[in-house]
């Protein structure tokens, strides 16, 4: 937790350092797009990077499958599929937010070619050397996004264009490095294959649900767009960089605690539950505690954004309840995978998603961001609900088939 703590900090100091030197380049219209691509890249960025790199992780220390297989097919999936996310991405992009061309493709590229394999690089590294080691690999990459933004603002040169080649040049290079030095000196031999079948299926159990989770939480900002609010979308996309600064600390603890679940542990009564409850009390706790500092500190912070920005003072304190939610909401899915049950882990956040998507074309056009807030409320207590009654419904069958195995004689 310390080291995914330090990672995270490091990440906030990062994504807010952009936010506000990046707010003070671009007006709000702009920003929109800006958010809304992003938006975007969170949820297919699911399918290139965040699912295969868990599914990997999985199969490394839940299955203890061979290594360097492992690398062969999951690093090739992951650059293959970080390609076509890029190119889904860009054509989504041109059609809906106004960004130009070549704003769109370099974006696109560095986070869903480039982040791809520096991530499934930190898991390999991970599963060799444990998780402060792959953390180090991820602030590498976090202190490229930090020494690009504060390099250009310097220069007087930042701009999306910009932003985004900065962006290119640095997560290839240190890609290559990671590849070619890194990995081997963690006992890997570098090399691609075909994606197995194997990685495949496994990878779309994490990348379906993670996809879905990430529409449920960030296509609000690209449907802003899409319906014509960018000025508006600018703005609601500031709010929810403020309240980061509550999310992102809260999300380290439950990253560092995810592959605890890993392992099914089916001969312990209420296993899985009783991790996710112990889990979601410290978490909700927490979440609690900083969404009150912030309703408190937010009202001094106005000196903070520029004047066409201000207007996100009053959308964040609607959005504080969102944390507690945020940061619980994960922890029984999380459940599930221990219980094996990744497939309905998977339709609840398909069900969550299919609901934010149609709550969200309902009611952002006659509300703007204020259909996007209520449609993200109803679709985040949807899937706490149907997350926590899954789990307690898979553990109850599977202590049941236990104790049933312990009764029957042999």
């Amino acid at each position: 937790t310390l080291w995914s703590g330090a990672a995270d900090a490091l990440g906030l100091i990062t994504t807010m350092t952009s936010f506000l030197l990046v707010t003070r380049v671009l007006p709000k219209e702009q920003y929109g797009g800006y958010v809304g691509l992003y938006g975007l890249l969170g949820a297919v960025g699911a399918f290139s990077y965040s699912g295969v790199g868990l599914a990997l992780l999985q199969r490394l220390l839940g299955e203890r499958d061979e290594p360097n297989r492992a690398l062969r097919s999951f690093l090739s999936l992951a650059m293959l599929a970080g390609a076509t996310m890029a190119v889904v991405a860009v054509g989504l992009s041109l059609t809906f937010l106004r960004l130009s061309v070549v704003e769109v493709i370099l974006i696109a590229t560095a986070e869903l070619v480039g982040t791809a394999t520096i991530y499934v690089s930190s898991i390999l590294v991970q599963a060799a050397s444990g998780f402060a080691a792959a953390t180090r690999v991820r602030l590498g990459l976090v202190s490229i996004r930090l020494v690009s933004v504060v390099t250009l603002k310097l220069a007087g040169q930042l701009s999306i264009a910009n932003l985004g080649a900065s962006f290119l040049v640095g997560f290839a290079l240190y890609a290559v490095y990671l590849l070619v030095v890194h990995l081997p000196r963690h006992g890997y031999e570098v090399s691609f294959g075909w994606p197995s079948r194997l990685a495949l299926r496994s990878s779309g159990v994490f990348s379906i649900p993670m996809g879905a989770g990430k529409l449920q939480t960030d296509a609000d900002k690209f449907m802003l767009n899409a319906f014509g609010f960018r000025a508006e979308a600018g703005v609601y996309g500031a709010a929810y960089r403020l309240i980061q600064v509550g999310i992102m600390p809260l999300m380290a603890l439950d990253t560092a605690a995810f592959q605890r679940f890993l392992p099914k542990g089916a001969d312990e009564a209420k296993l899985h539950w009783r991790r996710a409850i112990r889990l979601a009390r410290l978490t909700m706790v927490a979440s609690v505690m900083v969404s009150v500092a912030l309703y408190v500190v937010l009202p001094y912070l106005d000196f903070l954004l520029e004047a066409q920005y201000r207007q996100a003072f009053d959308i964040a304190p609607w959005l504080l309840p969102l944390i507690p939610l945020i940061a619980t909401s994960g922890t029984p899915l999380n459940g599930l995978l221990g219980l094996g049950q990744s497939d309905k882990r998977m339709l609840v956040y398909l069900s969550s998603a299919f609901i934010s998507l149609i709550l969200y074309a309902i009611l952002i056009p006659p509300l703007d961001w204020r259909g996007a807030v209520i449609a993200t409320f109803i679709s985040e207590i949807y899937l706490a609900i149907a997350g926590w009654w899954a789990l307690w419904y898979y553990q109850g069958r599977a202590d049941a088939a236990r104790a049933n195995r312990i009764m029957t004689p042999v």
